[in-house]
């Protein structure tokens, strides 16, 4: 290149992608050419990549007893079906039998309880009550008859002193004195036994009354739960959707391999994921998504639709993790339930700002960066 220079004009401010140096010798200054381009505005993110499973966003389960034979099969998997629709009718021939057995115990405690709290409780309650009252009188008689002779004692006392009666009459009248008290005492305590049985049956009536009562509530639930069951032998859909897993058979009890009943709701899709503490705190509910679907061209718009209120410890790997949902904005016939794909979402983004290429991003000793921007046909420095 001859001693002249190269003059580059440009329009608008360019970023130089390599840094112009001028070399200037005693005897020629020389140029040398670097590339430049225009600055322009870009949208910056920052995502995280995942991979999940494709869902059903809305599914039921249903699972049945295995103690209920199933009578009726209402549909097939695969089927679609709305929400109410029959699936299958289970047999009630031994919930009858329960129900019927119910109802006897129901009657037979019932008249119990009424029992108890009619007449004939009444008139036991006067039994004991009339029984005080001749206790009572017995015991007035007694006191009566043991004054009487304790009057005849103490006059024979002084006969027996003057000599007026024998010994043997003395003491004869004695005894029958003390005889009487010890009727009055026993009396005494017939007394107290009577008015304590009386307290007592009050106390146990209460207890009794109060257990049967309890009996028959019981009974009533029962009765009510086993109602309840006979009503719901018709297993319906609770939801619209297709039929996944419906592989019990007429006339046969269910077992723990197929009392299932799975239905998808194909209208919409999900896909969960376990994200990492790090990467979750990061993650928001209304981010964006771009899904890309394993096997199938193009990709798919999601959002992040819920996010777990706790996150838990995964044993395998030792690390806490917090579960996500993306639902699947655009979905078509090509996606299916099950289905891997890889996901990132979008955790920032920054629209319309003025970028550079990294190629013209320099450092100087002291780790600063800069670049060079020409302005009026020179090139500048220009911290950033």
């Amino acid at each position: 290149m001859k001693n002249k220079k190269k003059r580059i004009i440009l329009a608008v401010v360019l970023v130089l992608a390599i840094v112009m140096v001028w070399n200037f010798t005693p005897n020629k200054n020389t140029v040398k050419e670097v590339e430049a381009e225009i600055l322009q505005t870009r949208s910056l993110s920052q995502g995280i990549s995942v991979t999940g499973n494709v869902e059903a966003k809305n599914l039921e389960e249903i699972i049945l007893s295995t103690q209920q034979k199933v009578k009726v099969i209402h549909a097939v998997e695969g089927q679609e079906i709305k929400k109410n629709d029959p699936i299958v009718t289970v047999d009630t021939t031994d919930l009858e039998y329960q129900l019927s057995k119910h109802r006897l115990n129901f009657e037979l405690l019932s008249r119990n309880l009424e029992k108890l709290q009619n007449k004939v409780a009444l008139n036991d309650k006067k039994t004991f009550e009339n029984e005080i009252k001749q206790t009572a009188i017995k015991l007035e008689n007694a006191i009566a008859s043991y004054m009487d002779e304790k009057g005849k004692f103490e006059k024979s006392e002084i006969l027996f002193e003057n000599g007026a009666i024998s010994n043997e009459e003395f003491n004869s009248i004695e005894k029958h004195m003390n005889d009487l008290q010890s009727q009055v005492e026993l009396s005494e305590i017939q007394l107290i036994n009577a008015k304590n049985s009386l307290a007592d049956f009050d106390t146990n009536l209460k207890y009794e009354i109060a257990d049967q009562r309890n009996q028959v509530e019981v009974v009533k639930a029962d009765i009510a739960n086993v109602q309840d069951k006979i009503s719901m032998s018709e297993i319906k859909a609770n939801i619209d959707g297709t039929i996944v897993r419906l592989d019990i058979k007429e006339n046969q009890y269910p077992t723990s391999k197929n009392s299932s009943i799975i239905i998808y709701d194909l209208s919409e899709y999900k896909i969960v994921i376990e994200a990492r503490q790090y990467d979750a705190v990061k993650i928001s509910q209304g981010q964006k998504a771009s899904i890309k679907v394993k096997g199938l061209d193009g990709e798919y718009a999601g959002t992040v639709s819920k996010i777990d209120d706790a996150a838990k410890m995964d044993l395998t790997n030792e690390r806490v993790k917090v579960k996500i949902e993306i639902t699947i904005n655009n979905h078509d016939d090509k996606i299916k339930a099950g289905y891997e794909a890889d996901i990132n979402i979008t955790v920032i983004e920054i629209p319309n700002i003025l970028a550079v290429n990294l190629k013209a991003l320099q450092k100087e000793n002291d780790g600063k960066e800069f670049v060079y921007v020409i302005e009026n046909e020179k090139a500048v420095k220009k911290y950033v």
